[in-house]
């Protein structure tokens, strides 16, 4: 799902240009869905985050304990937990045309010990036909740079560029134009050509939205979910019959809207506990849905709070366990901070809402987050632009940071007001806490600050931390900053847009522990990542 207002040309290989963007009757769709979603998941959802927010406005100090072993709730960690997804038909082009994702993503490398994960699909992967004769990665034609792509073609080469990043790919396909013959030849082409590289194949991007967004050939009214869902299980089915070997495969669900929006709305427990049979469930590797902040973007401050992650990130928790009830992971296919592109969504708020909700998503028992590069130099949610690193990459560079390496993990907080501490364990011991102030910072009048206590410490010795920090929440990055030191920074250090190299010397802070307690003080619209 991809919502951007168009601001620059795009980019694609064998393509005059485009932008994928949406019609304004589309927009007003997805603002009665935004809207929608508040009464959806408690009708005072609104008000009762700005009560809380006002309430806590002043809050001088919290506690977290730090337990000494792994409660047993702790949720397990994935060893690659954040991924990338990239918009089907801007793959070629994120690989071939400019250079950040794959200079940027060489520090995950870092951390991970290899190339971080991608999914290739979104919006257009159900707009794509295979074409074998192809000589090209991918190609289309609009003649409004406003609208998106309706049709475009793809050829073998397309998944050449798989084995050359040569990382775990989840690929997605066509199946709302409901050409089976095309699909499942483009398939067997890949299958061929990326096998070892595939970590799952996904058939249809948001499926829930082919008859009320796009009016797709596959989908019956009211495309309730038996209707999705039989259908669903059919071309599973089918995969398995082409496929044959090696299964489980499949990423189901892939929907784009997790909570009822209409009656038998499409959801992915209907799918384990009524259509699947054991052959499909078989076939199944996980179970997938899309996450964007339910809010309409019209207050970055209530938007980017902890409470709103929360309550937003709640809503997955019975998914989560419906897949675990089959033995099976949870991921969320595709994600970012709003499904409308706004401007909110390139601030250093933005980029603390990736770091919140990585972290709380982890903390549930979400196997992996893919966060989605939509079109060049247009998303507001993406991580770096043709030639620029963008403020959301700081969010999701420092949740990896965290996460790395780490076995468990545990959110200490309720997620009734502004301030998040998460704990992640390492053999049993904890190893890293993570603190977030998701106090809106506008840039003018006193920062607030908050002093966050870490109890139960064992040991004596001071703790070091890393902050991630920004002269406020409305902060980007830019080009042509001649001073970035106001921007976004992790323990002082920038990325350089020519090259993604880190910038400065790392600074870290300290602080002792004294009777099992340690002290933090972070302003509004900040995090500190303690290692223990």
């Amino acid at each position: 799902m991809q919502y951007p207002t168009a601001r620059h040309s795009s980019w694609a290989l064998s393509a005059s240009g485009t932008a994928l963007v949406l019609s304004l009757d589309t927009r007003n769709i997805l603002k009665d869905i935004l809207n929608a979603s508040l009464a959806m998941a408690g009708s005072n959802l609104r008000q009762w985050l700005a009560a809380a927010m006002v309430a806590h406005a002043t809050a001088a100090a919290v506690t977290y304990p730090v337990p000494a072993a792994v409660p047993t709730n702790a949720a397990k960690l994935d060893s690659m937990p954040v991924g990338l997804s990239f918009e089907f038909f801007m793959w070629p082009s994120y690989m071939k045309n400019i250079t950040p994702p794959l200079l940027c993503m060489e520090h995950f490398k870092d951390l991970y010990g290899r190339t971080m994960p991608v999914r290739i699909g979104g919006t257009t992967q159900d707009r794509a036909t295979y074409d074998p004769n192809l000589e090209a990665y991918v190609s289309y034609h609009v003649d409004d740079l406003l609208e998106a792509p309706m049709t475009l073609t793809y050829g073998p080469k397309f998944f050449d560029l798989i084995p050359a990043l040569g990382t775990q790919t989840m690929l997605g396909f066509n199946r709302g134009d409901n050409n089976r013959s095309n699909t499942f030849a483009a398939i067997m082409e890949a299958k061929k050509r990326a096998l070892k590289y595939l970590w799952a194949i996904e058939i249809g991007n948001e499926p829930d939205l082919y008859y009320l967004f796009w009016n797709k050939p596959v989908a019956v009214a009211p495309w309730n979910e038996t209707q999705e869902g039989y259908d669903a299980a059919n071309w599973i089915q089918q995969f398995i019959d082409t496929w044959k070997t090696p299964l489980p495969m499949i990423s189901a669900g892939a929907y784009g809207i997790p909570y009822p929006y209409q009656p038998d709305w499409p959801n992915t427990e209907f799918l384990i506990n009524d259509v699947f049979n054991a052959t499909v469930k078989g076939a199944v590797s996980r179970y997938c849905t899309h996450l964007y902040a339910l809010a309409d973007g019209s207050s970055l401050a209530a938007d980017m709070s902890h409470m709103q992650t929360a309550a937003d990130v709640s809503l997955l928790v019975p998914k989560v366990a419906a897949a675990k009830s089959v033995n099976r992971p949870y991921i969320l296919g595709e994600t970012g901070f709003h499904g409308q592109d706004i401007a909110a969504d390139a601030t250093f708020g933005g980029a603390l809402q990736i770091l919140d909700k990585t972290l709380r998503a982890t903390s549930v028992g979400i196997e992996r987050l893919f966060y989605h590069q939509g079109t060049i130099n247009q998303a507001y949610f993406n991580w770096w632009s043709d030639n620029q690193v963008n403020a959301p990459f700081y969010g999701g560079y420092m949740a990896t940071l965290a996460l790395a390496g780490g076995d468990r993990i545990i959110a200490s907080d309720a997620g009734n007001d502004s301030f998040a501490q998460y704990v992640i364990y390492k053999k049993n011991k904890p190893c890293k806490v993570v603190l977030i102030n998701t106090e809106y910072y506008s840039g003018n009048g006193t920062r607030t600050t908050t002093s966050f206590t870490l109890s139960g410490l064992s040991s004596s010795q001071n703790l070091t931390a890393l902050r991630m920090t920004a002269a406020s929440s409305v902060v980007t990055t830019s080009r042509d900053a001649t001073d970035t030191s106001s921007g976004p920074t992790i323990g002082g250090q920038t990325f350089s847009h020519q090259t993604c190299a880190k910038e400065g010397r790392p600074r870290y802070e300290t602080a002792s522990v004294k009777k099992g307690q340690a002290t933090f003080t972070l302003a509004a619209s900040e995090a500190l990542l303690v290692y223990l």
